[in-house]
């Protein structure tokens, strides 16, 4: 362990009365899981450990988080302004942010998108191949992103398209040992989509995706509207469960949610080994190892650019959006995680 982590938790240790707890909260209440998330990246950094990385990428994960720097608003409550985030595929942490940071831009850019395009339809659609195994992940990945590009090149669905969000998702199947790449889509469209002439079948989708994607066997291919009534009403409020914004969650679910603990077809937990969670940690680094696994296009694609958006996968995870921080005269509270005691402290 660095130096200087040690030495904090010394401090800390030494003078435990001094310091209390991080305990931080969103603006419904809901408590932000710091400790656990931070628990779960040590995890992380510990099966990297076990696979050989770079001692100091393995450090660079291990440290993520270690120190937290919050402004205390007293209206809007605690809000992060400095950290440093490691940035790894499949850390705990970062994938957290990354998911704050992907629901706030999608929202900001659909409201302006509506604002353009007030009577646009939405649908979600959701893209597969056949399972692959772990040697095959990272060809299947590329292939699929070519696949994808080539379905939305052709006219027919070029056609009353006004823009999309795609995103990569990866699934492990512990009967089988495979993983299950697939792309879920949120797609936006004219309301002449539904028109006789226009309407596209899920079997007409079928179709379209396994010549795209050069397939000698039918692929699974689900596509749905999303209730235009709903969509809307969603958007006024944080992130319902119901509509657009659920729809919006769907496509935000790449190896973003945590994959030690699993459930079955029936919704049965699987508790998976260290050592199973550890064969997967490698697999899935070197199958997304430099993949982009989100996109946007067409008009969503274009209000991003106008709002000159951060990039989502590698960009800043300390600012999840354009609430700005004051700092001059708001407090600030520093909380340091204390690897002896396995939590945030902060100073009073």
């Amino acid at each position: 362990m660095v130096t200087s982590q040690e030495q904090r938790n010394k401090y800390i240790a030494q003078t435990n009365e001094e310091f209390e707890i991080l305990h931080d909260v969103t603006k419904t209440g809901k408590d932000r899981k710091w400790k656990e998330r931070k628990q779960a990246n040590l995890r992380h950094a510990k099966r990297m450990e076990k696979l050989g990385y770079d001692a100091k990428k393995v450090e660079r994960v291990e440290t993520c988080a270690d120190v937290l720097k919050f402004v205390q608003d007293p209206i809007k409550g605690m809000k992060l302004y400095q950290a440093y985030f490691c940035g790894n595929k499949l850390c705990p942490m970062c994938n957290w942010r990354r998911s704050m940071k992907y629901s706030w831009q999608a929202k900001t850019i659909l409201e302006e998108a509506l604002k353009r395009r007030p009577k646009a339809r939405f649908l979600f659609l959701t893209l597969t191949i056949k399972n692959v195994p772990a040697k095959a992940l990272s060809e299947a990945i590329k292939e699929l992103n070519k696949s994808f590009d080539r379905l939305f090149r052709r006219k027919t669905v070029k056609k009353n398209m006004i823009g999309f969000i795609r995103a990569m998702e990866v699934t492990y199947n512990d009967e089988t040992g495979l993983y299950h790449p697939h792309i879920h889509v949120l797609l936006m469209v004219t309301p002449t989509y539904f028109a006789r002439d226009n309407y596209l079948s899920q079997s007409d989708w079928t179709e379209m995706w396994e010549q795209s994607a050069k397939l000698n066997y039918t692929p699974i291919v689900h596509i749905k509207a999303v209730k235009e009534k709903v969509a809307r009403d969603d958007l006024k409020n944080d992130f319902s469960e119901d509509g657009i914004m659920k729809a919006v969650l769907e496509t935000a679910k790449y190896p973003v949610k945590p994959f030690e603990v699993e459930y079955d077809k029936k919704g049965k937990k699987i508790k998976r080994s260290e050592e199973k969670l550890t064969q997967i940690t490698g697999e899935l680094l070197e199958g997304l190892y430099k993949k982009r696994q989100l996109g946007f296009g067409g008009l969503l694609k274009d209000i991003r650019k106008e709002m000159q958006l951060d990039d989502i996968e590698n960009g800043d995870l300390v600012n999840t959006s354009d609430e700005k921080t004051e700092t001059s005269t708001a407090e600030v509270i520093v909380a340091y995680w204390n690897y002896s005691r396995g939590n945030y402290f902060i100073k009073q």
